[in-house]
Parts: C-alpha cells; structure tokens; sequence
C-alpha cells in the first residue's frame, strides 16, 4: 500500500510536514459536566489535538490521500481537577480502505476510560521519539503508533512491527510515577485492560498468531471479496479458527477483545448472507470469544 519516498535524508526530514501525514482524523472534545473552566480552553485543545494527530508525520513514508487512516477521536471530560487538571475518557475509531471497494473496514474502535492530563491555553502538544513531554501528548502518540501497527499487520504479515515497537518504548519512557500509578492507563498494576496490558500483549509469543490472523483477515479476505466472495469468507472463517484456539489458552486476551470491538458489525454483515450451518458455526465461535457483545451478531442467529 504504501512505498518508502524516494528523497535523500535531509529532504525527507525538510518535507516530514508536507507529505508523511499519515491520518484523516476528526477530533472532537465533549465537556458535558464543565463548571469552573472557561469552555475556550477545551475549544483551544480541540484545534491542537487535531493539527496534533493528522500533522505530525508519524512516519518516514508517503501515504497518498485514498490510503490515509481514517477515523475520529472524541475526549469526553469527566472530572476536573483543578483549574488546569482533567480526567477523561476518549472514544478512537480507526479504519482503512478495502481494496478495489469504497467500503473502509475498522481497525480500531476502542474506549480508553483513563485519560488524565493537565492543560492550558498556552499548552503545547509535542512528541519526540527519545522524549517524555507531558501525558497527553504521549497518550495520543501511543494510540496513533499503535493504529499504524494495526494498519501495517493488515497489509503485511507482522508489517505493523515499527510502529507497536514505537509504542512500547512509549510506554517504557514514562516517568516512574505514571509506570506505578494504577489509575493512569500505564501501569500493570490496577486495571488489566490498559495500555501497558495491550502492547505487552502484541508481543507475547503465545499471542502472535492472532496478528497472523488478522493479516489473513484483512490482506487474503476481504481485499480479495470483490473478486471472489466466497473464497474471502472461507478465508475469514480460517480466520476466526486461529484466533479461537489462541482464546482457549489466552481467554482474557486484550487484544481479541479488541479485534471483536472493530470486527463485530462487519462480521454480522459478511456471514449474514451464509447458509443457516455456517451462520451457526461462526455465532458460536464468536460468541465464545466475544459473549459480552453477542447481541451485536443478531444477523446470524436468525
């Protein structure tokens, strides 16, 4: 999909702000409770979020316009701490184009509900490789990392393994006090399904077939379904068989969790469509993987 930019290395780094933008992101900030700050603050942070997330180039290639990641970001304020110290939760969909179709599969659709970060109108959000700059900052480019992972491993096989690297060293850059505080998303300490839970997990040996299974899934399946259909499904339902016998030795795994989360409409969709006997061998897969969100399949159960 994408190609490395044929330019020396001094050009590349003079273009990185013309044309390795690699996401076509909406942002918005919801502040359904606000009191005591002024509402320009957060109207401030929603214009440098979203010059933040689709102006800084992430990486060293050209992503032409049709192949951008595409998706929203929506930061709902839920406390605030102080006249500059906010708690949050964010809502992130990702998606990438499906070849030879207009139809854009998600990657990526996931509620991080433990977002804190400190904030004015003078605030900056900056990233840097080698540099902790400040929580927000780093929170985003963890997320924008690890979508470019996804993405990669949908195109190739493993081929997201730049960005999930970029990620974790994110995460083993912290400050100490982040790394050990149950409540910042971080730790693997607290809640287990964080963000320091889902990159571990991507390079867990025991793990790795599910992101095989997503290759297969998105490459060998549903960018090949405008040319054969059927054999697209076949191939998804092999799919589904891998990441089913990884969940019967890793049946609290993350990142299953998430794959059903971006999956679960679309699986509907697709084997909605399938003879009554394989409609019945794919709800029970799924439903055994997923049982929380079964509801989501009713197309396969009619």
């Amino acid at each position: 999909m994408i190609r490395l930019f044929p330019l020396t290395l001094f050009f590349v780094v003079l273009m990185h702000g013309l044309l390795a933008q690699e996401f076509k992101m909406s942002v918005k900030i919801n502040t359904p409770n606000l009191e005591n700050v002024d509402k320009a603050v957060f109207t401030s942070l929603e214009t440098k979020l979203y010059e933040f997330v689709n102006n800084t180039a992430w990486t060293d290639v050209e992503y032409k316009d049709f192949e951008k990641i595409k998706g929203n970001i929506s930061l709902t304020i839920t406390k605030e701490e102080g006249p500059t110290s906010f708690r949050a939760e964010m809502d992130i969909i990702a998606s990438r184009p499906v070849f030879g179709t207009s139809y854009e599969s998600v990657l990526f659709n996931f509620r991080d509900r433990q977002i804190g970060f400190s904030y004015d109108q003078s605030s900056a959000l900056r990233y840097s490789e080698n540099t902790y700059t400040d929580n927000l900052s780093a929170i985003i480019a963890f997320y924008m990392h690890f979508i470019l992972g996804l993405d990669g491993d949908s195109f190739s096989l493993y081929g997201g393994d730049d960005h999930f690297k970029m990620a974790r060293n994110i995460v083993q850059r912290l400050p100490s006090s982040l790394q050990n505080d149950g409540q910042s998303g971080w730790s693997a300490t607290g809640n287990s399904r964080n963000r320091a839970q889902l990159i571990e997990e991507v390079f867990d040996p025991s793990l790795r077939p599910i992101r095989k299974a997503s290759y297969n899934y998105h490459r060998l399946a549903l960018d090949e379904m405008h040319d054969d259909a059927e054999a697209g499904k076949q191939v998804m339902l092999a799919s589904l068989h891998e990441m089913e016998e990884v969940h019967s030795t890793n049946p609290n795994s993350m990142m299953i969790n998430v794959f059903f989360l971006a999956k679960a409409s679309e699986l509907n969709e697709i084997f909605a469509i399938s003879a009554r006997a394989e409609k019945i061998e794919v709800f029970n897969m799924i439903r055994n993987m997923d049982a929380a969100n079964s509801q989501k399949y009713d197309k396969l159960i009619r």
